[in-house]
């Protein structure tokens, strides 16, 4: 039997109530509920019944949705009239929206864009109250990591089509999270004449328009724009004009529609930068010979490590003098 909203006691109890009796929370941030989901949910539903309770609270003469969404979307496509619910009593705005996190934390996560915006609602909840609104507060409160929190928080300055490709799957948001760290800010901090004569929304929008073009189809492509930017730095230090010809080879790439980064990347500090991991592996593998060497008990032991070493030597002697 349904419990009348204004009759809810204090304490969190568990009633049947009457479906029309329960409203959707409109600060709920799961924005996006897929048919084909619900569709499974339902058939689930209707075999097994709701065997995970419903969260509300009582406002006026219904209950407010905390938790349990799609199993209530579900009951009203089944025509029930009653579903299992946890009555709790009324909270601020920011304890729902506190719970809804951690709830699906351990869940199914929220998209980005639903995610994003809600945590936008609760920095300006922070902010209204004079609180703290760091990246740790904010892990703190929500159970992100630091770096999911720098990453939503950056979405919500994105111009409002740029969060649509997000929100339509058009674009990933990790497109424009790496596009910030490895483009924006590295040209912004090591080549600023470029940001400065170009500007920084014309060098986004040049690289979003090449990923909606099909030029750039590789999230993790635009990595290797960074260190173009960093060589560039090296040579214009090296250089008392302050300035390097990778410049030349940067502004293409911004301006030319049809430039990929791969083709950039290759005409300048491939080998470059594959001499340096190349280095890295030489010296690393060094000192693994000079631990072995150290650790063998046995002469067999170490002549095994020499033997390896002398037939590396000769396979990189000859190609070499190839």
């Amino acid at each position: 039997m349904s419990v009348l909203p204004e009759a809810a006691a204090a304490a969190p109890r568990l009633e049947q109530l009457q479906l029309a009796s329960i409203r959707p929370n409109a600060a709920n941030p799961r924005l996006v509920f897929p048919q084909d989901e619900l569709d499974r949910l339902a058939e689930s539903i209707d075999q097994e019944g709701i065997l995970v309770p419903i969260v509300v609270y009582p406002e006026d003469d219904h209950f407010v949705l905390v938790d349990g969404e799609r199993r209530f979307r579900c009951a009203q496509m089944l025509g029930l009239e009653f579903v299992p619910a946890l009555i709790t009593s009324e909270r601020p705005e920011r304890d729902v929206l506190l719970q809804m996190f951690n709830i699906h934390l351990i869940r199914e996560p929220w998209r980005d864009m639903p995610t994003a915006k809600a945590l936008g609602r609760l920095v300006a909840d922070l902010e209204s109250k004079g609180e703290d609104t760091s990246d740790a507060r904010l892990r703190d409160l929500t159970g992100l990591s630091v770096e999911r929190v720098k990453q939503l928080r950056y979405v919500l300055t994105l111009p409002e089509d740029w969060q649509e490709y997000i929100s339509g799957g058009v674009i990933p948001l990790n497109f424009f999270w790496e596009l910030k760290r490895n483009v924006l800010d590295a040209l912004e901090r090591h080549r600023p004449a470029l940001v400065e004569e170009l500007g920084e929304t014309f060098i986004a929008t040049a690289f979003v328009e090449k990923r909606l073009d099909g030029v750039l189809t590789d999230t993790v492509g635009l990595r290797k724009v960074r260190p173009i930017i960093n060589f560039a730095k090296a040579d214009a230090d090296s250089n008392t004009s302050g300035t390097s010809v990778l410049d030349n080879n940067l502004r293409a790439l911004i301006t030319n529609p049809d430039l990929t980064i791969d083709e950039v990347y290759e005409d300048t500090v491939q080998i470059m930068v594959e001499a340096d991991k190349l280095e890295r592996r030489t010296r690393s593998m060094l000192a693994s010979f000079e631990r072995l060497l150290q650790k063998a008990r046995t002469e067999e032991e170490r002549t095994q490590v020499r033997e390896i070493g002398e037939a590396f030597l000769v396979d990189l002697t000859a190609l070499l003098r190839g």
